[in-house]
């Protein structure tokens, strides 16, 4: 006696996994991405910001020559100035005293995507990246 033979289409079962594991697969890699572009961008802001400070004329103009070169670096990886905080400390009176140092800390806050805000509460909407750079001040600098 011939069995029937089963005749199936597994085009509905594939797509269910596909979407099952896909969606949290791209939404991994789109994280992934975006918090490297975070690292980046704080490492690059504080780098910069450290050049442009020791290559000022005055210490009135250091700051803003900093900012500005951080505020570059942050846009160029898709961060706005709001979200990211520049320190800068100097161990001697003098900022920019020939042979001396700069020390710059940059902290950016990448926000997570697609996690709205009411969710604040039970996941973290947002992770804190931070990088720190010594920048030497020229000795060979007029003082």
């Amino acid at each position: 006696m011939a069995r029937p033979a089963e005749r199936g289409s597994m085009l509905i079962e594939v797509v269910f996994l596909m979407v099952l594991v896909m969606l949290p697969l791209l939404y991994l890699v789109g994280t992934l991405g975006r918090l490297q572009a975070g690292a980046y961008a704080a490492s690059g802001a504080a780098r910069e910001a450290g050049r442009a400070y020791v290559t000022a004329d005055s210490e009135a103009a250091a700051p803003v020559r900093g900012r500005a070169a951080a505020d570059l670096v942050l846009a160029s990886h898709g961060f706005d100035a709001s979200q990211a905080q520049i320190e800068v400390s100097c161990p001697g009176p003098p900022c920019l005293a020939p042979g001396g140092r700069v020390e710059i800390t940059s902290v950016v806050r990448v926000r997570l995507p697609l996690i709205p805000d009411f969710m604040a509460g039970a996941v973290p909407t947002s992770v804190s990246m931070s990088s720190r750079h010594v920048e030497p001040v020229d000795v060979f600098r007029a003082s």
